[in-house]
């Protein structure tokens, strides 16, 4: 038998511990077949094996996102982005570019403010009146947790000063008692709800582009999280289940809402259900809100007071992680203040029977904010800690602002990988962009947006970085067998990169991706 492809690279780092060094590697039929000297891998070439020379390139596991949005994020490819906006009134700039271009009475959707980088308190909804006085607008904070809305879209929404606050939301409001155009937390959805949904086609060409995008930068598996509507899951699962061969150039591991729990398991519905593309994977839980929202649940109060919102209380989460557990479902659990994982590590403690005994790995999603007490509370459940190190790049300057008192319990992912704690990195995208480069540079260097440095003592290695996006995140979904390493008999998923990441981050690049043994990015430009 010879390979399809054999890929020769001026070193392959295999994240493998029994052999981590290559020269070499193939694949045939989407599986490795081969990885070692570049003598070991021709040996596996014929008269139709493609055989590609990198000769200054490093090539390394296909990486892993452990925790996205992937329809969002490639709906929002499209919208007004503001994450990089770094005033308000660049930011009213870019509203009012979209309200010029889009016919009157269309929706304008947007993403990324802050209010830390913006330097403001509060948003109005007058400023946004102002630039599209005949458009409804909605745009999401950078974490997703709250909206700013123009007069337009809250009448379109029938929001007004007697609507009642949500549960778990807030509808900020002036001395009057009139909505100021700012929504905390589930009040965005008084707004959210009422937009027109995008339709199948729409759906299909969104996930395409968050395909290409995720591609480029060397992303072969995704851990979709599940706050999206129903139709935009359906939509991913028609598209990931069709993946191989190039078809689409991700697997998808699938959260659902906790709330469907009940309706999952009255039809058989489980976690570990799909195939090598698509499968489905946990329940997702929110303990708490986040941070540039001041929603996110701490043990001590925000300087203005308030300590924040707790989502799933405690009992709740018990009740329903037990529940999770008997239906086959990883409970995954978002929780950025350290309040908010500490309940959620004592309610894993009080259904560990359940959990352990279905062979579940729960996920503590961002585990931002801990407090000293809790980091070997977390190790000793054997739990896995999926974190966004790129989030502190834009959280930093917050974190100081907010906490002075209490930086060290910031983005422990020192303290939590010497305790034991299995680390697998992702983006949140599209609350950051989804790029695995950017976030080790962030897990290394530790430094702001803001220019200082955040907690330098918990600063990884480059090496334990790069596992934080293979090895790392192919165990927290149960495919270290087969994921996350350059083996014999695992999947060809491959990223190659324009030089050694162990030998300097600046200037690092991807030069191509592999997923099941098809270029899903820069394959056109590479010999052989």
């Amino acid at each position: 038998m010879t390979a399809d492809v054999v890929l020769l690279a001026g070193r392959v780092r295999t994240m493998d511990a029994l052999r981590p060094l290559a020269q070499g590697i193939a694949w045939r039929a989407g599986r490795l077949v081969a990885v070692g000297t570049r003598d070991e891998v021709l040996a596996w070439s014929g008269p139709r094996t493609r055989v590609v020379e990198a000769p200054e390139a490093c090539a390394l596991p296909g990486f892993h996102d452990a925790h996205l949005h992937l329809t969002q994020h490639g709906l929002e490819l499209e919208q007004v982005g503001l994450a990089d906006a770094a005033t308000l009134d660049e930011g009213l700039e870019r509203v009012a570019e979209a309200a010029a271009r889009l016919p009157e009475g269309s929706w304008i959707l947007g993403a990324g403010f802050a209010l830390q980088r913006w330097g403001v308190r509060d948003l109005h909804r007058a400023d946004l009146d102002r630039v599209a006085p005949r458009h409804p607008v909605l745009l999401r904070s950078q974490d997703h947790h709250a909206a700013w809305v123009n007069g337009a879209a809250l009448a379109a929404a029938g929001v007004d000063a007697a609507t009642p606050d949500p549960g778990h939301g807030t509808v900020v409001r002036d001395a009057d008692g009139a909505p100021t155009g700012l929504l905390l937390e589930r009040a965005l959805h008084l707004v959210w709800d009422r937009l027109p949904r995008p339709d199948a086609a729409a759906l299909g060409r969104a996930l395409d582009a968050a395909g290409r995008d995720l591609a480029a930068r060397g992303i072969t598996t995704v851990h979709h999280m599940a706050y999206e509507p129903p139709s935009y899951w359906r939509a991913l699962a028609s598209r990931a289940s069709r993946a191989g061969g190039g078809a689409y150039p991700l697997r998808v591991w699938a959260c659902i809402p906790h709330a469907d729990l009940e309706r999952a398991a009255a039809i058989g519905l489980a976690g570990g259900h799909g195939g090598d593309f698509f499968a489905i994977g946990g329940a997702k839980f929110f303990a708490d809100g986040a941070l540039g929202s001041r929603t996110a649940w701490m043990l001590d109060a925000y300087p203005e007071g308030g300590t924040g919102v707790a989502v799933d209380g405690p009992d709740v989460l018990i009740e329903r992680f037990e529940l999770a557990a008997g239906a086959g479902f990883v409970p995954v659990t978002h929780a950025i203040g350290d309040a908010a994982n500490r309940a959620v590590i004592a309610a894993l403690e009080a259904t560990a029977s359940a959990w352990r005994a279905a062979g579940l790995r729960p996920r503590v999603e961002h585990a931002q904010h801990l407090h000293a007490d809790d980091v070997a509370r977390l190790a000793a459940l054997g739990a896995v800690a999926s974190m966004q190190p790129i989030h502190l790049t834009f959280d930093a300057a917050s974190v100081r602002a907010l906490f002075p008192d209490r930086l060290d319990r910031a983005y422990r992912t020192r303290d939590l990988l010497d305790a034991g704690v299995p680390l697998a990195f992702g983006s949140d995208t599209p609350v950051a962009p989804p790029d695995v480069l950017a976030g080790v540079r962030a897990a290394v260097g530790r430094l702001g947006a803001d220019g200082l440095v955040l907690g330098a003592g918990q600063a990884l290695t480059v090496a334990e970085a790069l596992q934080a996006y293979t090895t790392g995140p192919a165990f927290a979904i149960g495919r270290e067998g087969r994921s996350g390493m350059l083996r014999e008999g695992y999947d060809a998923d491959v990223v190659l990169l324009d030089h050694d990441p162990l030998a300097g981050l600046d200037d690092l690049a991807v030069v191509a991706t592999v997923m099941d043994g098809a270029f899903t990015h820069g394959g056109e430009g590479l010999g052989g």
